[in-house]
């Protein structure tokens, strides 16, 4: 759920930015969904309440990362669609690549999405009047290196801005020109520099998502535990997984699916039958939230686990 902060010293930080004319979200996870709340249940940004009118889906759209393609893209999910750069896509229709600058249009609303210039992670963030997510996140590049829409969101955009190279597949693009010096020895010896740099900052930037993704689970699954068990309680891992893939299944994407809920990254004994293996994994990483109990049946071991909280 998205709550607007007005000014103060509130500090709000993300790897991606929407700006629209009077507000501003900052992605503090991989995934976010937009569209109106509901008393059901609640989407990360809310546009009908931003202005966005009645043609506003529940879940409306999704932006998210792919790991995959190593770029950031939108899911059209609601009925009418959603404007980007004036082309309208509808459900149904292949994924859209999102650029930096891009001018995205949901029912009534329009807004920019924006990346920072240097990385998708990097130093910190200054305050201003914006939307906020509840996750929390590694620090950001400061507020001045996104690129800009047009000032504090005037509707009008400006010439797109390059700069952060890594969001592209295609090509890779040094600050400078080729130049060749002493024959294609010294060329070729130029591209591997630039090559090895921009893998380098590729594998940091694959790292920092990684540990932003298990925060947001871990945070999941903390939230799942609070509003389900009491002091002192235990949930099995296999009804944790349960409550955790019927919630999550359809929202997260499908690389942290398979890789917290499924066995299929996994091919090891112990995994044998527990889809919930990698969540157990990634839970034991984290002793300061999460005990984990077992018990042994026979050949079969059951997992049980509860927040350090309820059991002090």
């Amino acid at each position: 759920m998205a709550t607007a902060v007005v000014g103060g010293s509130d500090v709000e930080v993300g790897f991606a930015k929407l700006q629209g004319e009077d507000f501003e979200y900052y992605m503090q996870s991989y995934s976010i969904m937009l569209g109106r709340n509901s008393k059901k249940s609640t989407v990360d940004v809310d546009l009908s309440s931003l202005g966005g009118g009645m043609n506003i889906s529940r879940n409306h759209a999704r932006i998210f990362y792919d790991f995959t393609r190593r770029r950031f893209s939108l899911e059209v999910l609601g009925k009418n669609g959603c404007l980007v750069e004036g082309v309208l896509h509808l459900p149904g229709n292949p994924n859209v690549k999102l650029d930096s600058q891009d001018l995205l249009q949901i029912g009534d609303k329009e807004f920019y999405f924006l990346l920072p210039v240097r990385s998708i992670l990097g130093g910190p963030l200054g305050p201003r009047h914006h939307v906020s997510g509840h996750s929390s996140a590694a620090a950001v590049v400061p507020y001045q290196n996104y690129h800009s829409g047009q000032g504090s969101g005037s509707g009008k955009k400006s010439g797109r801005g390059r700069e952060y190279d890594d969001d592209d597949d295609d090509d890779d693009r040094g600050s400078g020109k080729k130049t060749r010096r002493d024959g294609p020895e010294g060329y070729a010896s130029g591209e591997k520099k630039r090559e090895g740099r921009a893998k380098v900052d590729r594998e940091a930037d694959d790292q920092q998502v990684l540990q932003l993704e298990e925060k947001d689970v871990v945070s999941s699954v903390a939230t799942v535990l609070s509003d389900l068990c009491g002091p002192g309680d235990w949930m099995p891992m296999e009804k944790l997984h349960s409550v955790i893939l019927k919630k999550y299944g359809n929202v997260w994407h499908h690389s942290r699916v398979r890789r917290y809920l499924t066995q299929e990254d996994w091919a090891i004994p112990e995994a044998k039958g527990k889809p919930w293996y990698g969540l157990l994994m990634l839970l034991r990483k984290y002793p300061e939230h999460f005990v984990i109990n077992t018990r042994s049946k026979g050949r079969v071991t059951l997992e049980f686990v509860s927040l350090v909280s309820l059991l002090s």
